[in-house]
């Protein structure tokens, strides 16, 4: 399961690594992604022990130039 694998990595390395973790998903989504809130709360809770969390709202840069309209291989 990947709850288990993504948490095993978060327990592997709390206070003895750094780690960067890029999400499009904010944390109250995770318990759904991942499929157990129990879990994802603990895993988030390791991750933002003595973190710096950077949140950037706007337009994706790399979608600025898609036209999202159309459909793929009509450029």
């Amino acid at each position: 399961m990947a709850i288990d694998r993504h948490f095993s990595m978060a327990l592997d390395s709390y206070e003895r690594a750094s780690l960067i973790v890029t999400s499009n998903k904010p944390f109250s989504a995770w318990g759904e992604i991942f499929g157990d809130d129990v879990v994802a709360a603990a895993m988030i809770d390791r991750l933002v022990h003595h973190a710096e969390i950077l949140s950037l709202k706007g337009d994706s840069y790399r979608l600025h130039d898609k036209d999202l309209g159309r459909p793929p291989g009509h450029d």
